[in-house]
């Protein structure tokens, strides 16, 4: 027996995974932003840039994963 409907669950999860990767979206956009005249050759640059490329390919997974699903 459940006490919330399918669907509501579902908007629910879809509205949270939204926020938090449209979020994670515009703050590692951001970061990549800021450092785009950091000097390349220093390894801790290097590995911000990666990191936040990894963040935006994951809240990019994220928001496609969620319009897919409702569509």
């Amino acid at each position: 027996m459940t006490f919330v409907p399918h669907a509501a669950i579902v908007w629910f999860v879809t509205t949270v995974t939204m926020a938090l990767s449209s979020a994670w979206l515009v703050y590692d956009s951001w970061n990549l932003w800021r450092l785009r005249g950091a000097d390349r050759k220093d390894p801790l640059v290097r590995d911000k840039i990666f990191g936040y490329v990894i963040g935006v390919i994951t809240a990019v997974v994220g928001i496609v994963g969620v319009l897919r699903y409702h569509t």
